[in-house]
């Protein structure tokens, strides 16, 4: 896929993408009741996270598909770049794996492990905001502050090259991050989603415990739906990476660059995803277009009367 294509695919999906993310966070803004339940706190804050995307890492990219080549090709921009855009990445993927957790807690442990505020904290607010500060804390020791290996940047490649913490003869470093901060989160997602329609299925068959599918059918398609996309975007990724690490080197090798690409089309996409997964949304919206257009038409109405008065 040429980099002219590529700018324009992300530019035509960046544009709708901005605005729906604005039209969902006014309308959080606007109702308390819906920024005050627990199970949206999860999809407000990966919400935010993705439109912190939006509007600062994808800019880079695009930059780079648009002229050809990394400006400013500086040592400092490359490093911003590469820490934002892991961190970023990696923050969205572990903040998916533990909603995928939570929508467990949320239908069938709400009492247990919500009953009471310190455990509200312990197992809501705090696992939150590990997913979010923990990924850019990683990431800030490996590349900026102690790196265990000299970055030779690549100003004619997109993300300035691949960092040297990803090689496979830096040991550890690359294998965590490999394993921990890409497989297990994407295997968290896989499992739960499954568990979750197998554990739902079952309690509504046996009745051994009563759950109200109608009221929590809506939580269990918001978790599919979501991570559906997440793991359509990973997955292809992942899965050559492990297979390059454990069997050929050589697996795919020309078409890796296009298929990192389509983790792009996760933040693009998010929004317009939670648009299905809230309809009151989409109602919101309907009713401030025809709010609109009812003052339009009244504007128009009594405008001729005043322009009669004045002559």
């Amino acid at each position: 896929m040429q980099d002219i294509v590529k700018f324009i695919l992300l530019l035509i999906l960046e544009i709708p993408a901005v605005f729906v993310s604005i039209f969902i966070f006014q309308y959080f803004i606007s109702h308390r009741i819906a920024r005050s339940k627990l199970k949206n706190h999860v999809w407000l804050v990966l919400l935010i996270l993705n439109f912190l995307q939006l509007l600062i890492n994808l800019p880079m990219p695009m930059s780079f598909y648009y002229i050809g080549r990394i400006w400013p090709p500086t040592n400092a921009y490359c490093v911003w770049w590469t820490w934002y855009q892991y961190s970023t990445n990696a923050a969205s993927l572990i903040l998916m794996a533990w909603a995928s957790i939570e929508r467990h807690i949320f239908i069938f442990n709400s009492r247990l492990f919500l009953g009471a505020q310190w455990k509200k904290w312990i197992f809501h607010f705090i696992p939150i905001l590990v997913c979010i500060v923990g990924p850019s804390l990683w990431y800030m020791a490996l590349v900026i502050i102690t790196p265990n290996c000299m970055n030779v940047w690549d100003f004619n490649h997109v993300l300035c090259g691949v960092p040297c913490f990803t090689y496979t003869n830096n040991g550890i470093y690359g294998l965590f991050n490999l394993v921990f901060i890409n497989v297990v989160p994407l295997s968290i997602i896989t499992l739960s989603n499954v568990a979750l329609i197998a554990r739902v299925t079952y309690e509504k068959i046996s009745r051994h415990q009563v759950i109200n599918w109608r009221r929590h059918h809506k939580m269990t398609f918001q978790l599919w739906l979501i991570s559906s996309l997440y793991l359509a975007g990973w997955l292809p990724l992942i899965l050559t990476i492990l297979i390059q690490t454990i069997v050929t080197p050589s697996f795919m090798v020309d078409q890796l660059e296009t298929i990192m690409f389509m983790v792009y089309f996760i933040p693009l996409l998010l929004p317009i995803v939670c648009l299905g997964v809230f309809p009151e949304i989409i109602t919101n919206i309907r009713e401030t277009i025809t709010r609109q257009r009812r003052n339009r038409v009244g504007i128009i109405k009594v405008l001729p009367t005043h322009l009669r008065r004045i002559s």
